[in-house]
């Protein structure tokens, strides 16, 4: 592994590369408020083995990279977009696989839209439509609606302070129901979510500026009709069946929808996260088959 911190647009970025640089490149690209290491050893480590060269890095106000003034200097997916390209940019690589989690698979598309010619494939993991309009979704049904409530009742349950120690409970608790119905990883989760005090300049606690940006994309959507026909890269869709964050129908189903060309899987079980082992395995293989067979 090689750490390095990258000058791009005006912001700090950190990021950690692995394998031979000679060989095909992914870039991983975190959802909100999500540092590097969201993508776990076993995931990246198996990416490695297939053949690629591994890029994970924090996003501007997470972890290690850039703090900002959100309010006096506010940003959007777009900009996101921008690091994510400013990152091959710096380590002199013309194209890439992207593989993006959540908002993560949101600044995906948007990067696979307004530079196609940088992008070998484009993975979209737990993650819904970036344009488009209505009709690319359908109402949640009222279980979903009534599970977005618990969802949210567990999310603002969590109420971190500045001790690791006294907030890893209530960190743990938010992981296991967003793992879906695969046995959590407590090591690896608990691991994860050290590192928001120990390798990290950034407050601890909800990331507003992010869920600042993912409020404004989604006013914005209607804004970027004709983004899914800009998009011509090899695509892969992955959903879980069971969750609670970004729903099958307004998640995986719809990006589906919008792109017929595209693979799409559903992994029974699995959740908005995939802190386990077997899930990164599994996830792995789909991905590294997939590139296998279209790229």
């Amino acid at each position: 592994m090689n750490s390095q911190t990258l000058d791009i647009n005006n912001q700090q970025i950190w990021c950690e590369t692995m394998g031979d640089s000679e060989n095909p490149a992914c870039l991983l690209i975190a959802g909100a408020g999500a540092h590097a290491h969201f993508w776990g050893d076993t995931f990246c480590t198996l990416l490695v083995d297939a053949g690629y060269f591994v890029i994970r890095y924090d996003h501007r106000d997470v972890a290690l990279s850039s703090t900002t003034d959100f309010e006096k200097n506010p940003y959007d997916l777009i900009d996101l977009a921008k690091d994510a390209v400013g990152i091959l940019d710096a380590l002199n690589l013309k194209k890439a696989h992207l593989v993006g989690h959540s908002m993560g698979g949101y600044i995906a598309q948007l990067v696979a839209a307004e530079y196609p010619e940088r992008l070998l494939s484009m993975t979209l993991i737990a993650a819904g439509p970036a344009g488009g309009s209505g009709n690319l979704f359908v109402a949640p049904l009222k279980p979903e609606r009534d599970q977005m409530k618990t969802t949210w009742e567990v999310l603002m349950g969590n109420q971190p302070t500045d001790s690791f120690e006294e907030s890893i409970d209530g960190y743990m608790k938010v992981w296991h129901y967003l793992n879906g119905e695969v046995a959590l990883d407590q090591e690896r989760a608990r691991a994860y979510t050290q590192e928001f005090y120990t390798r990290s300049k950034q407050p601890v606690g909800p990331h507003k500026a992010h869920m600042d940006v993912m409020q404004r994309a989604a006013s914005s959507m209607k804004d970027r009709l004709d983004l899914f026909s800009k998009i011509k890269a090899p695509t892969l869709i992955i959903q879980g069946e069971v969750d609670y964050l970004i729903f099958p129908s307004n998640g995986g189903d719809a990006l589906a929808r919008a792109m017929p060309q595209a693979t799409y899987k559903k992994i029974a079980k699995m959740g908005h996260l995939f802190f386990s082992q077997e899930l990164e395995k599994e996830l792995a293989s789909l991905v590294t088959s997939f590139w296998h067979s279209s790229c």
